[in-house]
């Protein structure tokens, strides 16, 4: 079974994007991207910039549950379409340069409906796609296509969109608190779509190693139980992320007692699961993931012992390392490619 696209339509409503139907409109949709790239030399953004917000849509939250991290006030008045434009301003550039999937800024949201309510530090993640890389061909930005190469900056944000609500009981624990999606116009005159979440602070798995966080052996197993754990839950909430590696795993460790949370980054990928047992035969992708993780963080020789140890337990997330079993990725050989992951060496 191949995973499926959220179910959400670009061509209507708040995400909305006119896919080019002929060569004829990809080649000038195309043109049209390559001229906006050019322009933004001329007009980058930078820090300090005030995004030209044209339309946006507030998260809705519900009641947090106990455990999560505390919610901003003014996030708490800005849900839903009736809202006023918030004031986002960026301050520094996280991730940006050609052929990434978005552009990711630390800034800060304002608004000026709730003048007494202090400003949130933000991330705020453009999906701008005249930075995206390769060229589109009609395959890729029409019908299905779960495995394109080019994805539109609509079906980016709106696959997020899509998880976030779906995973709306994670929020603020395992995944950033989503404060809403917006519409801007940029410097260089591209209209691009954008996600604005909680700013989380701590290092990813690539920027630390197993031996600066101070991981012994309870702490590498426990490191794996939190990745696991917090795979399970997005899981169960019907969502593949399809994405886990280094860059978007956000690890807090303890030294004293050696617990381990993470937080995962990054749903524009996602794909939708099937019902049970359908989905047992893609979800195991994500659990094998977290080998990548532990080689990033030079512990990768560790993995097999900890899935084997965890195989024998009864936890959450025994039958998709059974799935890891039964398929032949635990045994003491190299196994087999497939055609969603490399094989166990090259991860």
């Amino acid at each position: 079974m191949a995973p499926r696209a959220p179910p959400v339509n670009i061509e209507s409503g708040f995400f909305y994007f006119k896919c080019p139907r002929t060569q004829g409109d990809l080649e000038t949709f195309w043109a049209r991207l390559w001229a906006y790239k050019k322009a933004s030399i001329i007009a980058p953004l930078h820090p300090g910039h005030v995004l030209t917000v044209t339309n946006y849509m507030g998260s809705y939250h519900g009641n947090p549950s106990s455990g999560t991290r505390e919610l901003p006030p003014l996030i708490r008045q800005c849900t839903g379409y009736n809202v006023t434009m918030p004031l986002l301003v960026l301050q520094a550039p996280i991730q940006g340069g050609d052929a990434k999937w978005s552009q990711v800024w630390r800034g800060v949201m304002t608004s000026q409906d709730f003048p007494d309510l202090s400003p949130v530090p933000v991330i705020i993640k453009l999906f701008q796609e005249s930075y995206l890389g390769f060229g589109p061909e009609i395959g890729d930005l029409w019908g299905n296509s779960e495995y394109a190469e080019w994805l539109p900056g609509a079906r980016l944000a709106a696959n997020e969109a899509w998880a976030y609500d779906r995973m709306r009981a994670l929020q603020g624990r395992t995944v950033p608190w989503s404060y809403g999606f917006c519409k801007c116009l940029l410097p260089n005159g591209e209209a691009t779509f954008g996600h604005v979440m909680e700013v989380i602070e701590g290092p990813t798995a690539s920027t630390t190693t197993a031996d600066e966080l101070g991981l012994d052996e309870v702490g590498i197993f426990n490191l794996g139980d939190a990745l696991a754990t917090a795979l399970h839950e997005i899981h169960e909430c019907g969502v593949l992320h399809n994405d886990v590696k280094e860059d978007n795993v956000i690890i807090h460790h303890n030294s004293s007692n050696q617990d381990c949370n993470v937080v995962l980054l990054d749903f524009a990928l996602c794909t939708t699961l099937g019902p049970p047992p359908e989905q047992m035969e893609v979800v195991f992708q994500d659990m094998l993931r977290i080998t990548r993780v532990f080689s990033a963080l030079g512990i990768k020789p560790r993995t097999r012992d900890w899935f084997r140890s965890r195989l024998q337990m009864n936890v959450p997330f025994s039958q998709e390392l059974a799935e890891l079993d039964q398929a032949g990725w635990l045994a003491p050989r190299k196994p087999p490619s497939t055609k969603f992951v490399a094989n166990w060496e090259n991860l």
